[in-house]
């Protein structure tokens, strides 16, 4: 299998994807949802993205062919969904997002400190940073800086009226390290995906039974910055509502710093393992993950 690299940017063109925030708008978030089925298989055909999804559910998870044909479309339709959900928070949609371990993600948001908080491509992260504000701590997230316009246009207005900024990263421009390094000094919230390679360094991990590339720079930031280190999910449970689940990542001072390095990087491929297991259809790595 050839491998295919992600390129970390929402479909569309920009008539359609302006045309789905008025349709949202307008009308209830369902009626998208069901609109979806109707080009879904093609899409899946023409972007020839099925046959990872289907090494995830007939290799890792040990589905027949036919029933890991089946979960590819049911995954499929849960990132539509997922993206439509986007869209409609750009229309003004409200959603519930209800955290559990609040003690944890609220202990660690209020206190003065800094700290990184981690998250994967399972379920729609994004949610939090539209629902749960953070109004004594900006949180600055480190996002991929080739997304379309509309997103770009719509996500940051958004994401300002939660105190929240983002830190954009462009090819052969390393800026964005020294932003990392200003945000956390001043006690601010740094925001980073864990499971996306792009051209970087990468750490092998076993992750469901086999080894699999995870982006080095991440843990090297975690083990570098010296500051708390938060992993969340956010999962999707019906139309309205989102469930964020978290946990503290220590990390080991009593190791060398590339083991630190490779530890941090192994009990997060260990945490998402469990959650994609629990909620299969809601991890959105549509590449070539494993090695």
């Amino acid at each position: 299998m050839a491998k295919q690299a992600w390129n970390g940017k929402t479909g569309g063109t920009h008539g359609m994807q302006s045309a789905l925030v008025s349709l949202i708008r307008h009308t209830d978030i369902r009626v998208a949802y069901g609109l979806m089925h109707l080009w879904l298989i093609w899409y899946i055909i023409v972007r020839r993205t099925e046959r990872h999804g289907s090494y995830l559910f007939h290799r890792r998870r040990g589905r027949t062919r036919i029933q890991a044909s089946l979960d590819v479309y049911r995954s499929f339709y849960h990132f539509g969904k997922a993206i439509i959900d986007r869209f409609a928070v750009y229309a003004g949609q409200p959603f519930d997002v209800q955290v559990e371990n609040r003690e944890l993600y609220y202990g660690r948001v209020n206190d003065p400190q800094g700290f990184i908080m981690l998250f994967s491509h399972v379920g729609n992260a994004e949610m939090a940073g539209y629902f749960l504000p953070t109004p004594d701590k900006r949180m600055h997230i480190l996002a991929y800086g080739g997304e379309s316009p509309v997103v770009l246009v719509h996500r940051a207005k958004v994401l300002e009226r939660n105190n929240i900024g983002l830190i954009t990263v462009m090819p052969d421009d390393m800026s964005h390290i020294y932003r990392i390094s200003e945000v956390l000094q001043q006690g601010d919230v740094l925001t980073v995906a864990g499971d996306r390679c792009t051209n970087d360094a990468t750490l092998t991990c076993t992750f469901m039974g086999a080894e699999a590339k995870f982006p080095a720079g991440v843990f090297q930031i975690c083990v570098t910055m010296k500051q708390p280190v938060l992993l969340i999910f956010v999962i999707k449970e019906d139309h309205r509502t989102y469930r964020v689940y978290s946990e503290q990542l220590d990390i080991n001072s009593a190791l060398s710093r590339k083991e630190q390095v490779q530890d941090l990087a192994n009990r997060y491929a260990q945490s998402m393992e469990r959650i994609v297991m629990q909620y299969p259809y809601q991890w959105f790595n549509f590449y070539d993950f494993w090695s």
